[in-house]
């Protein structure tokens, strides 16, 4: 369902209720900025993107790669970006 910025800032708690059926994109002179999902669906979708780097870290290392050395390898990719 999309709907205009005015529109959620003016019904904003009916279109909280709506997400538990479907998203709402939020959209702004008929683009999309914005969605509002169910925080289930969330947590899901940020669970696959974890995942999925983890996946690419052990493919960076290569083949046989343990939870220990993905473990080690993220740590110094994150203490480098600080």
């Amino acid at each position: 369902m999309n709907i205009s910025i005015a529109e959620a800032h003016n019904r904003l708690s009916h279109w909280l209720k709506q997400v538990r059926k479907s998203p709402v994109i939020i959209t702004r002179r008929g683009k999309a900025v914005g969605v509002i999902i169910d925080p289930e669906e969330f947590e899901k979708l940020r669970r696959v993107g974890a995942y999925l780097q983890l996946l690419e870290i052990s493919h960076e290392l290569g083949a046989g790669t343990g939870a220990d050395e993905i473990q080690t390898a993220s740590r110094q990719e994150l203490e480098e970006r600080l």
